[in-house]
Formats: structure tokens, sequence, C-alpha cells
């Protein structure tokens, strides 16, 4: 067998994506390794924190921190699973309007929702908390949406908006237009209405898609902080894991008290990146679980035949 020699500008490409990719790596590395070990291993510390002696302390504490971290965690799942399928659908019926459909004003609609990309997102948290706070007959507001905190606080205020996501639309869109519309006519020609077109034809074609909103919207869900702690600050009973264990971070877990109301002012850096480190790796596990598919969906695709 004849091997094939690596030219010089592949070992080059090669040796910059390892580089790269531990660079990027690092961050996780650093809050795992410094997780096992103490604080004084972590003030000793240069690049990595030495884990000797290695300990669970922190792990241990963190079960034993709070009785709602595992509501938290249950809150996260809940948002994360209404948010990834509600707007998959959405995104599968409105791609396919404004790929295959015609109709009047259509390039005109969709110009304008592309447009709406450009404005930051913080721009709507103030008027959509107004919007929710007023809302009329709900929460103890009268017809006029005064005298009480609508739906401030509740579980709606965390599940209705955000469901039409603009992107995800145009990666739809982009994706309709890469399947040959030879499909959808033999389909017809077969008796299958829209709907069987969709989910028989047009979803298994549209799986790598689909499979990037699935990984975008858990990590944005499950890192969602700024809206919930705006909307659902005040209700511990419905806060995700992002605003929980923030607040975990900032806890003493030897006495469950925070930093400030026991005025320390050097953080427990051991605990802090337990919980971060926590936090964090469900979302490494969905990113590797649909891997394969991500750089596909991503990057588009074409029907091979």
């Amino acid at each position: 067998m004849v091997r094939k020699r690596l030219k010089p500008r592949s070992i080059l490409m090669q040796l910059i994506l390892i580089v790269g990719s531990f660079l990027m790596a690092y961050p996780l590395i650093f809050a795992l390794v410094t997780s096992f070990a103490t604080q004084q291993a972590y003030l000793q510390s240069s690049w990595l924190p030495n884990p000797d002696p290695l300990t669970y302390t922190t792990y241990t504490q963190l079960v034993q921190a709070s009785s709602k971290a595992p509501q938290w965690v249950l809150n996260t799942v809940i948002r994360v699973v209404w948010y990834t399928i509600l707007p998959c659908i959405i995104s599968v019926l409105c791609g396919y309007v404004f790929a295959r459909l015609r109709f009047k004003g259509r390039d005109l609609v969709f110009s304008i929702m592309l447009v709406s990309l450009t404005v930051p997102q913080i721009v709507y948290a103030l008027p959509t908390y107004v919007m929710m706070a007023r809302l009329p007959l709900v929460g103890g507001n009268n017809i006029y949406g005064q005298g009480g905190h609508g739906i401030v606080n509740e579980w709606p205020a965390i599940l209705v908006g955000g469901l039409v996501n603009v992107y995800y639309i145009f990666l739809m869109r982009q994706s309709y237009y890469s399947i040959p519309r030879d499909f959808e006519d033999a389909a017809r020609v077969d008796g299958a209405n829209t709907l069987q077109v969709l989910w028989h034809i047009y979803v298994p074609m549209l799986k790598p898609a689909l499979t990037v909103i699935v990984i975008f919207q858990s990590v944005l869900v499950w890192n969602d902080y700024v809206w919930p702690l705006i909307a659902v600050g005040g209700n511990v009973d419905i806060w995700p894991v992002a605003l929980g264990f923030q607040r975990l971070m900032l806890q003493d877990p030897n006495t469950n008290m925070t930093l400030q109301s026991t005025g320390l002012g050097v953080t427990n850096y051991p605990w802090a990146f337990t919980v971060a480190a926590v936090a964090t790796l469900p979302c490494v596990l969905v990113f590797l679980f649909f891997q394969r598919y991500f750089v596909e969906g991503a990057q588009g695709f074409a029907i091979k035949g």
C-alpha cells in the first residue's frame, strides 16, 4: 500500500485547526479542571490549576445547595422543548410559503422580515414587558390593563415570546430552494395534499437544517438570562438554569448565603466553575449528539442522485 504524502500546506492547515480547537475548548477544560481543585490550588495556578488533591466537594455542595435547582433544570427543559418544536414547525411552514407559493407582496413581506434582523433583540424587551404587564383581564388587570401584573412572573411570560424567528425562516426558505420541485410535483400526481407533501417529502430532506435550528435553539434557550430576569425575576419557582445558577455562583456553599451578605470579597472559584460546568454540559452534549448534521445544515445541502 502506497501512503499518500501530506503536503506542507495540508500539515499547516491541520496544525492551525488543532491550535484553534484547543483555544476554543480551553475555557471548558479550565472550568472542569478548576471544579475539581481547591481554592488554594486555583489561586496558585498559572494557566491551568493543579487539582491535587482531587476533590468532589463542590459537586456535593451543588446538590445540597438549593432545593430549587432540580426545578430550575426542569423549567429550562420545558422551555427548550417548547422553543424547539414550535419554531421548527413555524419555520417549515413559513419557509414553504415564501419558497413555493406565489402571491402578491410575498417578496416585500419577506424583505421587511429580513430588515427586522438588524434591530437588536434587547430593543424589544421593554415594549414586550409593558405589553405583558398591561394585558387586559389577566393577573388582576381590569379591561384597561391596570391594577395587576398581567402575565409578568408567570409561565406565559417566558413561553409566548420569540416563537417566530426570522433567521430560521430564511434558513428554511433557502433549504427549500435547494430541493428540486420535481419531488413535490410527483407527490401531487399521486394525490398528496400540502401537509402530506411537507411531512413525507420535505421534512426528511430538511433534517440537516432542522438540526441546526434544534442546536441553536437548545443553546439559546438554555443560556437565556436577560429576558427571564426581566419577566420572571420575582418568581423563583419558574427561574431557568441561567438565572438560578447565576445566583448560586454568588452564593457561599458552606453557609448558603450570598457573598454580599457574608461580607466576603473573594469568590469561591472552584464553586463558581462547578456551577458553570454543570450548566454548560447539556449544551455540549446536544451539539455532540447532532454534530454530524450541523455542518451540512449550516452550509446548505444538495440532493444527491
